[in-house]
């Protein structure tokens, strides 16, 4: 009788038709078989999952790592170690870092850095503003391409921004050749700019309660929106658009995507889940979120955007910063480093959603696991539970709550955005490539055991 590594029984397992009540058998890296519960058949470890659901791990599309120059914030340790915590198995890095990855040797360093210390599977986004290092990046295998059209403080780094219409379309054509994605930040910086200083001038402070009503503004972003649809149009690029909560920006893309355009749309969860409370009560920590919620048309236009298929994926948007960056917005919020650590409790808060009735279980899956696996060109070898994929994936408790708290964080800042939150639903297991990383909040993996990922250039669209 074959014997397997990991036995996972009594648990109820997403598969790509739904969930079913099947016993799941790994061995080595890859899902191995699955089975009619109480199966005969063995393994070296079982694992009862008696009420709990087993879904695919979760690949992140969107992590701030941090390393190499800042790793006073975060490394791929402490990140892939967070990561586990919350169910991802998979997680993608992005370019601003110090010295920023732009070249072939930069990234090059950068990967050997991450397999000295990622527990889970990893990619890069490189940078994609120079049009001649594009196609040498390519053939190196890098996972993908981000350009910012946001500039300034950092994170927003000058060197990987572009915001000239004729520069984007000379990227975009040299992205396009290699059939990867290009992932894009979009922002009308002149825009913001402006209402900056009309603010200023008209005696409105410096604060974080400015610059959120400001930053959130639609128009910075739908307008930026408008002119990445163009050169997508005349391009041919794969455009991947990040942080699509502005109304206007989704209803132009789902036009967009109606009409065949490769465009494919990314969305993290502080930009609709964060609110007015939260900047008053938590300061920087919850910058740039506030303000969001209170607008009812995006609010609406963000769920409808779910349940129609415009947004495609969640990401985290992980992106750590130390208390000391954080409280400069206290005083100047323009000069603030912005973003928070997401990666424990990101899941969590998407969970809570599906309890709440704002969005079905089916969808909660497509947008973490199908969808980026299925825009890298990876899908079924990741974001789904079938013999022969990779043994990604987590074990959940569905129906137990919990309070958040800066407790026992893995993320070397040590706090969260979302303390204070009540959640329900709490990864309890999470495996990668068949290694157990983390179990009822430990995290177990290994520094190293993760792989690179590379992405397939153009894949099956969605």
């Amino acid at each position: 009788m074959d014997r397997y590594d990991i036995k996972i029984s009594n648990g109820r397992v997403y598969t790509p038709a739904g969930l079913a009540d099947l016993d799941l058998f790994i061995r080595g890296e890859k899902i191995a078989l699955l089975a009619e519960r109480r199966s005969p058949l063995t393994a070296s470890r079982e694992i009862d999952a008696s009420g709990k659901l087993i879904f695919p791990g979760i690949i992140d599309m969107h992590v701030h790592v941090r390393e190499p120059g800042l790793t006073h914030k975060e490394d791929f340790l402490t990140a892939s170690q967070a990561a586990a915590a919350g169910g991802v198995t998979t997680m993608i890095d992005m370019p601003n870092v110090e010295p920023p990855t732009a070249t072939v040797k930069l990234f090059e360093e950068k990967k050997a850095l991450a397999q000295q210390k990622s527990l889970i599977d990893f990619g890069h986004f490189v940078s994609g503003v120079d049009p001649k290092e594009i196609p040498r990046l390519a053939e190196v295998g890098v996972t993908g391409f981000k350009i910012f059209q946001i500039s300034g403080a950092y994170p927003h780094d000058p060197r990987l921004a572009e915001n000239d219409p004729a520069k984007l379309l000379q990227s975009f054509k040299a992205v396009s050749k290699t059939g990867l994605i290009c992932v894009v930040h979009p922002f009308n910086q002149s825009l913001f700019d402006y209402f900056s200083d009309e603010a200023f001038a008209g005696g409105k402070p410096r604060s974080i309660v400015t610059f959120s009503e400001l930053y959130t503004k639609d128009i910075l972003w739908s307008s930026a929106v408008a002119l990445l649809i163009c050169l997508q149009r005349e391009s041919g690029v794969r455009l991947h658009v990040v942080h699509t909560h502005a109304a206007n920006s989704l209803k132009m893309l789902k036009i967009a995507k109606s009409q065949g355009q490769q465009i494919t749309v990314e969305i993290d969860p502080k930009y609709y889940h964060l609110t007015h409370e939260d900047l008053r009560t938590k300061g920087p920590i919850a910058l740039p979120g506030g303000y969001i919620t209170e607008d009812e048309e995006r609010m609406r236009t963000i769920w409808e955007s779910f349940s129609d298929g415009t947004i495609d994926v969640i990401a985290s948007e992980h992106a750590p910063h130390t208390m000391e960056e954080l409280a400069v917005g206290n005083t100047d919020a323009w000069a603030s480093a912005l973003g928070n650590p997401h990666l424990e409790h990101f899941f969590s808060i998407l969970m809570t959603d599906c309890h709440k009735g704002k969005m079905r279980m089916d969808t909660l899956v497509r947008v973490l696991s199908e969808n980026p696996a299925r825009i890298l060109g990876v899908y079924p070898q990741k974001g789904a539970l079938l013999p022969g994929s990779d043994a990604d994936m987590v074990i959940v408790d569905w129906n137990r709550e919990r309070i958040i708290d800066n407790k026992g964080l893995y993320t070397k800042v040590g706090q969260s955005p979302w303390a204070g939150w009540k959640v329900k639903g709490v990864p309890v297991a999470t495996i990668a490539r068949g290694r157990i990383v983390a179990e009822n909040g430990n995290v177990t993996g290994k520094p190293g055991a993760g792989h690179y990922l590379s992405a397939r250039p153009n894949p099956e669209r969605l």
